[in-house]
């Protein structure tokens, strides 16, 4: 159960650094100026030429929405393993 407890917790930290490198990937796209453009060839247009790492917006927003489930989830794991050690305490009493 403990066990259990620790791997949710180290899950929640990878999603919360997933979390985090999506967004700073994120930021380092509005540094570079980026502009919509309305052609539906292009779904946007770098005015930037230090930009030296394209990032796709639509990857990002789905890794941060994956994120966010797994963290979900593991915090559900951990409230679950602290309601069974709880009950397991209480009938133990």
């Amino acid at each position: 159960m403990i066990n259990a407890m620790f791997n949710a917790l180290s899950g929640m930290v990878s999603s919360t650094q997933k979390l985090r490198n999506s967004a700073s990937n994120l930021v380092s796209l509005g540094r570079d100026k980026v502009t919509v453009v309305d052609n539906p060839r292009f779904r946007y247009s770098l005015n930037s030429t230090k930009a030296s790492k394209k990032v796709d917006i639509s990857k990002e927003m789905v890794n941060q929405v994956t994120a966010q489930a797994e963290f979900k989830a593991n915090t559900k794991v951990i409230l679950t393993a602290d309601e069974t050690i709880g009950t397991i305490l209480n009938i133990k009493s």
